[in-house]
C-alpha cells in the first residue's frame, strides 16, 4: 500500500514496478552523469530501488538513442549483418531527411514498419537483403528497456529536460511518460503541458525534438488517471485506455482496486501489445483542417480487431467465424475496419483474402474510401451492379466497396448467379440504424 502521494513513490515507482513485471529491464539515470545508469534489480515493499552494476547506455546527455543496444538488437534480429552495415543502417534511422518533427516521425515510423536494406548479404550473396529494426513476430527477440529520469540536453543550450520515464525498444525511444502527483491541482493537464514542452510544441525551443522522432505515443499519468496521446494530440484528444485486453483486471492486480495507470500499462505496454500498436494500430491521416495528424487506436478498436482475428482463426463454421461488433457514434468505425484489414494482411493465413465493404450511405462510402487511402490501401469502388459482380468473381486479394442498394433483387435481371465459391472472402457491413451505429462483420462466404 502507498501512503505517500508524491510523484516518485505514488506514480513513478509503481509504473516502473509494473513494467518490470511485464518483462522490461528498468534503469534509473544518474542525473549528473550519463555514464552512470543503474539497473533496478528489484523493488522493496516501499518501492525504493536497489541498484545493480552501473551500465553505460550512452555517452552524453545529447544522445537520444541507446546506440549500443540498437547495434546488439540489429545483430540479433539480422544475424548475417556485418558491423559496417549496422553502422550504415543506424545512420539511416538517426538522420531523417524531413525537417519538421511530424515528418521526421512519419519517416522513421515507415522505416520501422517497412524496414530497410543493405547492398548485399555477404554470407549468401543475396542482393539488397531486408534489414529489420524490430522483430514483430517474436516480441521476446527484442530489447525492452525503461529508463527513469532520462536527462536530455535542450537543443542548442546547456540546459536540460528530464522526462520521468522513457521506454526504449531495441534502443529506440518509443514512449515518453510524464508522472505527476495526484495532489497537484490538475495533474494530467500539467503532465501534458510538460510533454508538449519537451517536444517544442509551444512555439519556442524548450525541449529536444530528436527524442520524439521515434515516438509512438506519450503518456500523462497521476496513477489514478492515465491518458495517452501522440505528438499531434491536443489536450482534449488525450484519452484513457480502459481495457487491458487480452489481460483481465485480475491479471493486472489480483488484489482489486485497479487504477487507470495499471490498465494502461498492461493494455498498451506489454511487449506484444506495444509492438502490435506500432505495427498495425497507428496511422498518419489528414484531419478536417487539412493537416496531418498521428493517430493511435483506442482500446475498443484494438480489442475489437483482436477478437475478430481470434474468431476467424478459431471458428469452425462460417457462422462461428462471423459476428457483430457494436460501435457508438464517433468511436472510429472506419478506422477499426482499416486496422482489421491491416491485421489480416499481417497474418500469412489471411493474406490472400478478398475484403468487401458494404455501406448504406454515400457519405459513409466516401469516409471509408478516404480512410483507406490514409492507411495505404486502395479500394475498388463498385459503381454498378455489373461492376460489383465482376469484382466479386475474381479470387485476387483486394478491397472492394459497394453500396447496399446494389444487392437489391429488383434491379437484377434473372436469377442471382453464384459468383465465387472461395472461402477467403470477408464481407463487412457498416450501416446506421435509428438508435445507434452498428458495425457488422459478416460470415465468410
Amino acid at each position: 500500500m502507498f501512503y505517500k502521494l508524491d510523484e516518485e513513490h505514488y506514480v513513478e515507482n509503481p509504473f516502473l514496478f509494473q513494467l518490470q513485471r511485464l518483462g522490461w529491464k528498468i534503469y534509473r539515470q544518474n542525473k549528473d552523469n550519463p555514464e552512470d545508469t543503474k539497473e533496478i534489480i528489484s523493488f522493496t515493499s516501499s518501492l525504493e530501488a536497489e541498484y545493480g552494476e552501473s551500465q553505460r547506455l550512452r555517452e552524453s546527455f545529447k544522445e537520444v538513442i541507446l546506440e549500443g543496444v540498437l547495434r546488439e538488437s540489429l545483430k540479433r534480429i539480422n544475424p548475417w549483418i556485418e558491423d559496417d552495415q549496422i553502422s550504415e543502417v543506424i545512420r539511416r534511422i538517426t538522420t531523417p531527411q524531413s525537417n519538421s518533427l511530424l515528418e521526421a516521425n512519419k519517416e522513421i515510423h515507415d522505416l520501422l514498419l517497412e524496414n530497410t536494406s543493405v547492398s548485399e548479404n555477404r554470407k549468401t550473396g543475396e542482393k539488397s537483403p531486408t534489414v529489420k529494426f524490430i522483430d514483430f513476430k517474436n516480441p521476446d527477440n527484442n530489447s525492452f528497456i525503461a529508463i527513469s529520469q532520462f536527462k536530455m540536453n535542450i537543443t542548442g543550450t546547456e540546459k536540460h529536460i528530464v522526462p520521468d520515464i522513457v521506454l526504449f525498444v531495441n534502443g529506440l525511444p518509443l514512449v515518453v511518460v510524464e508522472c505527476k502527483s495526484p495532489a497537484v491541482a490538475d495533474p494530467i493537464s500539467e503532465a501534458i503541458t510538460q510533454l508538449m514542452r519537451y517536444c517544442n510544441r509551444r512555439g519556442v525551443i524548450e525541449g529536444n525534438e530528436k527524442l520524439f522522432w521515434y515516438n509512438l505515443f506519450v503518456v500523462a499519468t497521476c496513477n489514478q488517471v492515465a491518458k495517452y496521446g501522440t505528438i499531434t494530440s491536443e489536450y482534449e484528444h488525450f484519452v484513457e485506455w480502459k481495457d487491458p485486453y487480452p489481460f483481465s483486471l485480475s491479471d493486472v492486480n489480483p488484489d482489486g482496486n485497479v487504477t487507470s495507470q495499471q490498465v494502461l500499462i498492461h493494455g498498451m505496454l506489454s511487449k506484444e501489445n506495444l509492438l502490435d500498436l506500432l505495427h498495425t494500430f497507428t496511422i498518419f491521416k489528414e484531419d478536417p483542417k487539412s493537416k496531418m495528424i498521428k493517430v493511435v487506436a483506442r482500446y475498443q478498436q484494438f480489442r475489437a480487431v483482436k477478437k475478430m482475428i481470434k474468431r476467424l482463426k478459431e471458428g469452425k463454421t462460417p457462422t462461428e467465424r462471423g459476428g457483430i461488433v457494436w460501435h457508438t457514434q464517433g468511436s472510429g468505425k472506419s478506422l477499426t475496419m482499416m486496422f482489421m484489414v491491416r491485421k489480416l494482411y499481417h497474418n500469412p493465413e489471411f493474406g490472400n483474402y478478398k475484403v468487401v465493404f458494404v455501406t448504406d450511405r454515400k457519405d459513409l462510402e466516401k469516409q471509408l474510401n478516404e480512410t483507406s487511402r490514409s492507411v495505404g490501401f486502395t479500394v475498388k469502388l463498385a459503381r454498378s451492379i455489373q461492376e460489383l459482380k465482376e469484382l466479386l468473381k475474381t479470387d485476387t486479394p483486394e478491397l472492394v466497396m459497394a453500396m447496399v442498394h446494389k444487392f437489391q433483387e429488383r434491379e437484377l435481371k434473372g436469377e442471382i448467379p453464384v459468383l465465387n465459391t472461395s472461402p477467403n472472402i470477408l464481407i463487412w457491413m457498416k450501416m446506421v440504424t435509428v438508435a445507434m451505429l452498428v458495425f457488422w462483420l459478416f460470415k465468410i462466404c
